[in-house]
C-alpha cells in the first residue's frame, strides 16, 4: 500500500472572492483537495508594505507606540506602512518615517536595504522591505495619515539600539519590529 498525501499545491481553486476589498484586501478561495476534500482558504491580500529602522546621529532608534485595536493594547513599533501602487519604495519608506515620526533622514543620511520578507506567510500574501535609515533627525510633528492612523493613540519614542533590542519580548512584540532591529544591528556593525 502507497502512503500518499493530498498536498495543497495540488488542490484545484473552485472558486476565489474577494469578501472584503479595502482597507485591505480580503479573500477566500474554496479548494479542491487531491483527495477530494473541499476546504475554504482565507487570507489578506495585501500591497507591499516598508518597515523602517530610523537611527539618530547618538545611536537612538526611533520607535511608534500606538494602541492596537484588535491587540487590545499598546504596542511599541517601527514606523512602517503600505506602500501605493507604483511608488518607490524607496520614497514609501521615507514618507512612513515623516509620517509616522516627524523625523527625516540627513542629507548626508543613508537608506540601506535590509531585505524584504513576508510577514505571516500563511496569512497574507504582501511583502515587507525593511530599511536602515541613518542618520535621522527630527524635522516637524508626525503628519499621520487621513484614513485610520487620525484615529489612533501614537507617539514617538526614542531609546538607544540596544535598548530596544533588550526590548524584545517585553515592550516589543511584533516580528516585523523585532526582525528589522535585529538586521539593522547587524548591518550597522559592518557599516563601522
Amino acid at each position: 500500500m502507497t502512503n500518499w498525501t493530498a498536498k495543497m499545491r495540488d488542490a484545484e481553486l473552485i472558486e476565489s472572492e474577494v469578501i472584503l476589498e479595502t482597507p485591505k484586501r480580503w479573500v477566500r478561495e474554496q479548494l479542491r483537495m487531491p483527495d477530494g476534500a473541499i476546504i475554504d482558504w482565507f487570507y489578506t491580500d495585501n500591497p507591499s508594505s516598508v518597515v523602517v529602522v530610523p537611527i539618530t546621529a547618538d545611536g537612538g532608534v526611533v520607535l511608534v507606540r500606538q494602541y492596537r485595536h484588535n491587540l487590545k493594547r499598546d504596542t511599541l513599533e517601527l514606523p512602517a506602512g503600505i506602500v501605493s501602487k507604483g511608488e518607490d519604495l524607496d520614497k514609501a519608506a521615507l514618507r512612513e518615517l515623516v509620517e509616522e515620526t516627524g523625523y527625516d533622514l540627513a542629507d548626508a543620511g543613508h537608506l540601506h536595504p535590509l531585505g524584504a520578507f513576508y510577514a505571516r506567510p500563511s496569512e497574507t500574501a504582501g511583502y515587507s522591505h525593511l530599511y536602515l535609515a541613518s542618520p535621522v533627525f527630527k524635522s516637524g510633528a508626525a503628519q499621520l495619515d487621513t484614513e485610520i492612523e487620525q484615529y489612533f493613540d501614537m507617539s514617538v519614542v526614542t531609546m538607544p539600539l540596544g535598548e530596544a533590542i533588550a526590548e524584545i519580548g517585553r515592550s516589543i512584540n511584533g516580528l516585523e519590529t523585532l526582525g528589522a532591529l535585529l538586521l539593522a544591528q547587524r548591518q550597522l556593525a559592518t557599516l563601522r
